[in-house]
């Protein structure tokens, strides 16, 4: 039985580890983005303004465009 160049042991430097090449093709990407990579859906211009609203009602938040901004932050978890 014949070896090939790239199975002898002495073509690979010392304390190199070889592993073996992946031949397959990729599995084809997704087109819309799916909920199992993590990222949350957008919320709703309703649920923005609800949550904005509880800012303000806490009494610990500022403008209406700061407790826009918060609430949007908050929700997309930023």
């Amino acid at each position: 039985m014949a070896v090939r160049k790239s199975q002898k042991a002495a073509e690979i430097p010392q304390g190199v580890v070889s592993t073996p090449v992946r031949n397959t093709a990729l599995p084809p990407r997704a087109s819309a983005p799916s909920m199992s990579s993590g990222k949350r859906p957008a919320p709703s211009q309703e649920q923005i303004s609800r949550k904005a609203y509880e800012i303000w009602q806490s009494g610990k938040g500022g403008s209406q465009d700061d407790n826009w901004y918060r609430a949007e932050r908050e929700l997309r978890g930023y």
